[in-house]
């Protein structure tokens, strides 16, 4: 990897981390969470559009393939930016990211169901494995409570592991359905779509005009709307095009590290011992499931 390239390797990594501790941010500054999804999605799909527009690109006219695309964006980015933005107000911003890189095991799952050529080995089941044994460690301290009751914060985690999966589906879907279409065409269009599925249930359930957010609040909406959701799809397909899908898809194994530590420097948010733990078993199992070193 060249130094560029390197750099642009981080800086997307840093960027996708620090979106766990800005959806924190702005749940704290007064935004709720569906209003705060649907300003980000939407902010996403104007920087993405732009660059739709930049390469000369055409959007999909026909019913069937905005059919695929409206269903794309409600599974991969509508239900996973909600049930994450809505669990991240009981659970640090940290652990949410912890819990979000179980998307892989989801993933190899459906595949299997799904994808001819993406079967389950040995080696696959030896890495969902001991991956699970990861999210238990991080689930751990609070299954005891949860006998009695379900707590806030055991269905906050709970999001999170529905929200990977939502992440796992859409993959598949994307590789089975609309592996054709650009991969500019194919953020802008879902983002567009995960913003219309967005807006109704916002403006009926939670009446943003009402909202009195702060000022951070409102810039880390729009961190993540022009950063978090349209600059970094830009830095992720320019990647693709420098240094291949493979290398650029690790990427997923450095954002948590970033997340934890802008939670623990910015947020003050606890560091446990499990933590590290079960980023370890999670990462061990990730790496058994893709065969990547």
């Amino acid at each position: 990897m060249k130094r560029k390239d390197a750099l642009l390797f981080l800086t997307l990594s840093a960027i996708w981390g620090s979106s766990f501790m800005f959806i924190k941010l702005g749940l704290e500054g007064g935004l709720t969470p569906l209003t705060l999804v649907a300003i980000r999605l939407g902010l996403g799909a104007l920087v993405m559009l732009a660059l739709v527009r930049q390469q000369g690109l055409r959007l999909p006219q026909s019913g069937e393939m905005l059919l695929a695309l409206a269903f794309l964006g409600f599974i991969n980015n509508f239900i996973p930016f909600t049930l994450i933005t809505w669990g991240e107000q009981y659970i640090s911003s940290g652990l949410t990211a912890i819990l979000n890189s179980t998307v892989p095991f989801f993933a190899v799952i459906l595949s299997h169901l799904f994808l001819a050529d993406e079967r389950l080995n040995r080696r696959r089941v030896a890495g969902v494995m001991v991956g699970f044994l990861g999210v238990v460690l991080l689930f751990a301290p609070d299954l005891t409570d949860a006998m009695t009751h379900l707590t806030d914060r055991l269905a906050g985690q709970l999001a999170i592991i529905l929200a990977s999966a939502g992440y796992a589906l859409g993959s598949v879907f994307t590789r089975r359905r609309l592996q054709q279409v650009p991969a500019a065409v194919l953020a802008a269009s879902q983002l567009g779509f995960a913003f219309l599925w967005t807006l109704v249930p916002a403006i009926v359930w939670e009446r943003p005009w009402q909202l009195r957010p702060s000022a951070l609040a409102l810039f880390a909406v729009t961190w993540l709307g022009i950063l978090g959701s349209g600059i970094a799809y830009f830095l992720f397909f320019r990647l693709i095009k420098a240094i291949g899908a493979t290398p650029t898809t690790m990427v997923t194994y450095v954002i948590p590290l970033f997340a934890v530590v802008f939670g623990l420097v910015f947020l003050r948010e606890p560091l446990h011992w499990s933590y590290a733990a079960a980023m370890s078993l999670i990462f061990a199992g990730v790496w058994l499931v893709t065969g990547r070193r």
